[in-house]
């Protein structure tokens, strides 16, 4: 009885080495081998990974899900939900053409799966699908501009200046997405160019929002009290800039000519600053610097002139300096969020296929542009502009709004029309920036617009 004991104990132990000996080997091989065995080039099982992975969802900040793989007949179609509403910032994916926007800079994320998920497919023979991408836009928000701007060139940017998420990234003339490679002939050939992200990638004179920089350099160089007699046009070297108020506005500070735009104030207050001094204001307000967090933006250009013909043009936004939407609507959330920048970004999570966060993205910690007290008074005189100057039209019923006008010549047609602000101003919700090319006033076509625009975001996000 004693041997058997002894031999059944024997029999026991033997199961129960073996058995740690298989689990200790799965464990090494889960957590330590898969990915080397998974990716050998003498594994006979392997096959092209996008084989087995279905391109993940594009979602928005609401889980509404933007761009999807749709599997029919043994073919996969990628098919964009909301077609020409987000085909710039989405972007387009094409095995004959390639790929833009989101689908281009997160392909790897949108093509890649868990390890063991991939290799269950594989020995599965069934389709996994990949990562999902979570944007910060908002579907309604994004439609309803779109639409808002309609048949015109242009872009709307608008995001939350306290936490820097891109809300809305829009740019006219779309293209439909779905249809990229039947129509990639008309559309690279068009001469409106409907396949550049004109929010992040068009690069334009910023007119009279560019005034905000020459205002906090002249608050930062002590010229609050500055005044001149405006006479509705000044001379800098047989170079004339004219005023909107022919006329001229008579005796005129730095309050009333930001409110008024005017022209002729500006031009005195630049020369009075010199290059250095509003170069450096510039580069403070980020040109000649990259802001975007992951996204990709092209650098808005400010280069310092020695002459005072170009000094003066640059003091009103004109000459030698360009920017973009993008950028345009981070100076606004500048000065709504008292001086502050957080970066902006348009990526939020990262999520396998059960909808875990693999990786999430946030704002960098903010940096300090102006002071707050240079930044409240900029935010005053804003307010006003919409008040009683000439962002009039861009008033929310019960809301008070702070907003700049542009209209920016362009030497190759009419001028651009410009607004950026904000709103509510007391405690910002939304800062925003609208350009409409060759749109002539700003404070008559942009400004509706981004008033428009400001009123639905907070709506909408509440």
């Amino acid at each position: 009885m004693n041997k058997l004991s002894k031999k059944l104990n024997i029999i026991k132990c033997f199961f129960i080495v073996s058995f740690l000996g298989i689990a200790i080997y799965l464990i090494i091989f889960n957590f330590f081998e898969a990915k080397y065995i998974y990716s050998n080039s003498y594994n006979k099982r392997l096959r092209n990974e996008n084989t087995y992975i279905v391109r993940g969802d594009i979602q928005d900040r609401n889980d509404i899900i933007l761009a999807t793989s749709k599997i029919s007949n043994n073919s996969i179609k990628r098919d964009y939900i909301y077609s020409r509403h987000f085909s710039h910032v989405i972007g387009y994916h094409s095995k004959q053409i390639g790929s833009t926007g989101i689908e281009a800079l997160y392909d790897k994320e949108l093509s890649s799966a868990k390890i063991l998920d991939t290799i269950k497919g594989i020995i599965n023979g069934k389709e996994i699908k990949g990562n999902t991408v979570k944007l910060t836009l908002d579907k309604t928000l994004q439609v309803y501009a779109s639409e808002l701007l309609g048949n015109r060139k242009g872009s709307i940017v608008a995001l939350n200046p306290k936490t820097g998420e891109i809300l809305a990234l829009v740019s006219k003339p779309d293209f439909n997405p779905s249809k990229i490679n039947a129509n990639w002939k008309n559309l690279i050939e068009d001469e409106n160019s409907p396949l550049l992200n004109r929010a992040l990638d068009g690069l334009y004179p910023p007119g009279s929002i560019f005034k905000i920089i020459t205002t906090s350099a002249a608050l930062y160089g002590n010229y609050k009290d500055y005044e001149i007699d405006c006479t509705g046009s000044s001379n800098v070297n047989g170079y004339e800039i004219k005023d909107s108020n022919k006329k001229g506005h008579g005796n005129i500070n730095l309050n009333k000519a930001f409110t008024l735009s005017c022209n002729s104030y500006f031009v005195n207050l630049g020369l009075k600053l010199g290059n250095e001094k509003l170069y450096n204001e510039a580069n403070k307000f980020l040109f000649n610097k990259s802001i975007s967090g992951n996204i990709i933006a092209k650098t808005s250009r400010f280069n310092m002139k020695y002459d005072n013909k170009s000094l003066a043009s640059q003091s009103i936004g004109q000459g030698d300096v360009l920017i973009t939407p993008l950028h345009a609507a981070v100076i606004a959330s500048i000065i709504a969020n008292d001086g502050m920048l957080l970066q902006p970004y348009i990526v939020s999570e990262i999520k396998d296929i059960n909808g875990k966060t693999i990786k999430s993205f946030k704002s960098k910690s903010a940096n300090v542009i102006i002071d707050a007290d240079k930044a409240k008074t900029i935010k005053e005189m804003m307010v006003n502009v919409v008040k009683s100057g000439t962002g009039k039209s861009a008033k929310i019923s019960g809301i008070e709004v702070a907003g700049k006008t542009g209209t920016a010549e362009n030497p190759h047609g009419k001028p651009h029309s410009w607004f950026i602000g904000f709103a509510p101003a007391e405690d910002p919700q939304i800062a925003i920036a609208v350009i409409i090319e060759n749109g002539g006033s700003g404070g008559s076509n942009a400004a509706p617009i981004a008033g428009k625009v400001m009123k639905k975001a907070i709506s909408v996000l509440k």
